[in-house]
């Protein structure tokens, strides 16, 4: 039988005869190249095959391309193949797993209902996090667990499978490749405990297929040995195949210890380091006097090589030293362990702010929202900017920008604006009521497929997240409404505002046939939905067009892809309407950013193709400096009046109001008028007299800003 992966074991206890670990749960291996033949194949079991005791299947028998976003895992529903053993049944305490009946994009597998024929492999797709089912047994029930694992979509998954009978949880982890199956064997002993099953995968959130059962688990421990060659033949037969294969004084790894001793601290043979703790078998017997079994002997959180490496700052492998602060930070190596600092470097983050004083609040003046109450807020010792500003926790409390802002709220006021974006455009962080301008001539549309045609919960700041033009506040999105897969969309078209909700006289459009997914919402409501190309019922790629923009203006476009896929985008950069001279880009959810010029017809062309996912999905985008056939707030005319003063004319909306600022150098500006209200209904345009220089003003420049 083949052996692929660390056997550990839990629960110590004693035989008589022989001092030895009693394995109440044991990770066999990850069979990896069975594939689809489950039930013909198997490469970890003597039988050739998986679930000879009985099986469980999830979605097995529900028809392809079937997507169920709360999915029964139950035996009530249909769509599962449920063949269980006696007095055996699982359950999950998670209602939020979404299954997808598959369509050959995470491989195949016998269906043991139909003579074991091929078909696609359903998956369970998680919503976020790790997902938990358990297993009830009848009392004193040992069996031989099989978790069914895919991945798929072209891209690989890694999964972590834990089990745990109430003695200790044992983990199996394995890579797995893109489109295929891999199972997680587990040795369960005998007992009535519930078995949980924790599954968690990056970079998809997939959970499994099913869970199939075998015979009962050998006890590699029984100190029986019948050849008299000093090992226990059960040991012997699981790691070699049979008696008399394997050679007591020989060292397979080699790891300093021989098959004998191997067998005497039950290590494994073929594993130079059998508890993955970073030590070799043999240097924890021989050396450190540690236990070759368990990564952490003392039992005080930190693996044995870790102590190792750090006797010069008081650990050792052998005493408990849970209760020191070898770094002196004011946290003992269990509230370390707790915080996941570094217990040897008093400042983990490198914010020149010492862990004891983040965890325990010591620096923060902020508590609860609230500038001066006592004692303040635990910040994150791991991240020298605990709230992702971009402004580092001790600039935010130390007033070095000027500021005394919240470490642990991005938005000090709660105004909707990011403290970064608020210093960089001369808004105070701290005032509610102090706000950045919305630029003029910003148009940002999210290609979300949202049914209810709303971008955002709230509205997001201009590029958030890329660094691109942080700067820059958006108010309004255009939340494209594309029909979701399997729908689609030929030849649409759509009219777009810009950031101050203007007409602008832009327009979306595109030739050949799109669609749309929509994700349940995570952290990133930019690319969790996406238009998409070369899947489902949509054509191949798309070319699209924004028409209506000014001719030969400057442009800059930044797009971003879609969650879990890329694309292949081509703009027309130079306006000359020719897309083979210009270089297909590949982009993903961290977007690019095109800058050019707008055709002589007041065009931008391109074009979306399949990037390397062999998908396309777009995002979105936001367009900006490109000026537009009705474009948002500007300055239409400026004239002395014949009493010498400035009058000036601004396109402007009904029921808003404006600010005239002047400036002699463009940088300093000052207001001059407030709360000027715009010209009402039909009108489109405002007209003020706004100053009369002074005679020694050599020049003076103005500009409007919308209130």
């Amino acid at each position: 039988m083949k052996r692929n992966q660390l056997v550990k074991f839990l629960a110590a206890s004693s035989l008589l005869g022989a001092s030895s670990i009693s394995a109440t749960v044991t990770s066999v291996g990850v069979d990896s190249t069975t594939g689809p033949n489950w039930r013909t194949a198997a490469n970890l079991e003597a039988d050739n095959e998986y679930g000879t005791a009985g099986y469980v299947v999830f979605g097995l028998n529900e028809a392809d391309q079937v997507y169920n976003p709360n999915f029964d895992v139950s035996e009530a529903n249909p769509a599962n193949a449920y063949n269980l053993p006696a007095e055996i049944s699982i359950s999950t305490s998670d209602f939020n797993i979404g299954m997808w009946s598959g369509n050959g994009n995470f491989g195949t597998m016998e269906d043991p209902g139909n003579g074991n024929t091929l078909t696609s492999a359903p998956v369970l797709a998680n919503t976020g996090g790790t997902k938990q089912f358990t297993i009830t047994r009848a009392a004193n029930r040992a069996f031989r667990i099989t978790i069914m694992v895919a991945s798929g979509d072209n891209e690989g998954t890694e999964y972590t499978v834990a089990v745990d009978d109430s003695s200790g949880s044992v983990n199996s982890n394995y890579d797995h490749v893109a489109n295929g199956l891999a199972y997680h064997v587990f040795d369960v002993s005998e007992g009535d405990s519930d078995i949980q099953i924790n599954i968690t995968s990056t970079t998809q959130n997939r959970s499994l297929m099913g869970i199939a059962f075998d015979g009962g688990a050998i006890d590699i421990t029984d100190p029986t040995d019948s050849n008299s060659n000093g090992i226990g033949d059960n040991w012997e037969t699981f790691y070699f195949g049979s008696l008399g294969a394997v050679d007591p004084a020989s060292d397979e790894e080699p790891d300093g210890l021989t098959n004998l001793e191997e067998w005497q601290n039950f290590t494994i043979p073929n594993v130079a380091d059998s508890d993955s703790d970073g030590l070799e078998d043999g240097e924890e017997v021989d050396t450190y006097s540690t236990d070759p079994t368990d990564n952490d002997t003392d039992g005080d959180g930190y693996d044995d090589k870790f102590e190792v490496d750090n006797l010069a700052s008081d650990f050792d492998p052998l005493v408990d030293d849970s209760s020191e602060d070898p770094d002196g930070d004011g946290l003992d190596n269990v509230a370390e362990l707790t915080n996941s600092t570094n217990p040897i470097d008093s400042d983990s983050d490198d914010d020149t702010i010492n862990d004891g004083d983040e965890v325990n609040g010591g620096v923060n003046p902020y508590s609860g929202g609230t500038l001066g109450a006592v004692p303040g807020d635990s910040t994150d010792p791991n991240n020298p900017d605990s709230d992702g500003d971009t402004i580092s926790d001790f600039a935010e409390i130390d007033n070095s920008n000027g500021f005394i802002t919240d470490p642990n709220n991005a938005d000090t006021d709660g105004d909707t604006v990011p403290d970064d974006i608020e210093m960089t455009n001369s808004s105070d962080p701290t005032d509610s009521t102090s706000l950045p301008p919305v630029p003029d001539g910003l148009i940002s549309v999210d290609l979300q497929g949202s049914n209810e045609g709303a971008a955002f919960p709230s509205e997001p700041v201009l590029m958030s997240g890329f660094e691109v033009r942080a700067g820059i506040m958006t108010d309004v999105w255009n939340a494209i409404n594309i029909p979701g897969h399997p729908n689609t969309a030929t030849e649409p078209s759509f009219d777009l505002l810009d950031s101050n909700g203007d007409e602008t006289g832009v327009s979306l459009s595109f030739t050949g046939t799109i669609s749309s997914w929509s994700n349940t919402p995570g952290n990133d409501p930019l690319t969790d939905d996406y238009l998409f190309v070369n899947a489902g019922n949509a054509d191949f790629s798309a070319a699209w067009e924004l028409s209506g923009l000014s001719p030969l203006s400057e442009f800059t476009l930044f797009t971003y892809g879609g969650r879990a896929r890329d694309m292949l985008l081509t703009v027309d950069t130079d306006g000359d309407g020719d897309l083979t001279n210009e270089t297909p880009t590949n982009i993903d959810i961290n977007g690019f950013e095109f800058t050019g010029t707008v055709g002589a017809n007041g065009s931008i062309l391109g074009s979306i193709d399949p990037g390397a996912s062999n998908e396309a999905n777009w995002g979105g985008f936001q367009l900006i400096h490109a000026g537009s056939s009705l474009s948002g707030l500007r300055v239409t005319d400026i004239r002395h009046t014949d009493i010498d003063a400035i009058e000036l004319t601004w396109t402007s909306r009904p029921g808003r109001s404006y600010t005239v600022e002047s400036s002699p150098d463009m940088v300093t500006w000052t207001p001059l008028l407030t709360e000027i209200d715009a010209t009402p209904p039909p009108g489109t345009i405002t007209t003020v007299i706004v100053d009369s220089p002074a005679a020694n003003e050599a020049k003076k420049f103005y500009r409007v800003v919308r209130e």
